[in-house]
């Protein structure tokens, strides 16, 4: 009798556990969603940014397919984010990779301001050649829509979101 309590008690441990992970997660912040936007998030989105910079497609679509899972883990308000990351990870060319980080670019600035997401250290950017903003650290431009052809086209416009 008492192996059969104990089994049916380790079956309820077991089924409460897996009934609460498979739960949907609320839509923010963040934080409290298992995903942890600065790393799961912007550090993918950095490595797509320094890629292009240096003219190179090979780890866009590697970093682009880890943004867009943690992106899907940020509930209804990574939606945006995790499309624009799936358009990245499907680029063929430079080109098409650089016209998708436009759009993965747009998503992340308005995912951090419309959440107040903490993001230190880091600053929007802006090239006037093709009106398109981006992030990146905070320092010297590195311009991820020209690469090495222009690399420090641009401005700093405003830092990211520093508070909640």
């Amino acid at each position: 009798m008492l192996k059969t309590f104990l089994a049916a008690l380790t079956f309820a441990v077991a089924t409460a556990t897996l009934s609460t992970a498979a739960e949907p997660r609320a839509s923010h912040p963040a934080s409290t969603m298992g995903a942890d936007f600065v790393a799961d998030v912007v550090g993918p989105y950095l490595a797509i940014q320094s890629a292009l910079v240096n003219d190179e497609l090979g780890p866009v679509t590697a970093a682009a397919k880890s943004l867009q899972k943690g992106a899907a883990a940020l509930g209804t308000d990574g939606k945006a984010l995790a499309a624009a990351a799936a358009k990245a990870a499907d680029a063929g060319s430079l080109e098409a990779a650089r016209a998708a980080f436009g759009d993965l670019s747009t998503a992340l600035i308005a995912y951090a301001d419309n959440t107040k997401q903490p993001i230190e250290g880091k600053i929007v950017a802006f090239c006037p050649m093709v009106n398109k903003s981006w992030v990146q650290a905070d320092g010297a431009i590195a311009n991820p829509y020209y690469g090495k052809a222009m690399r420090t086209c641009g401005n700093s416009t405003r830092k990211l979101s520093t508070t909640r």
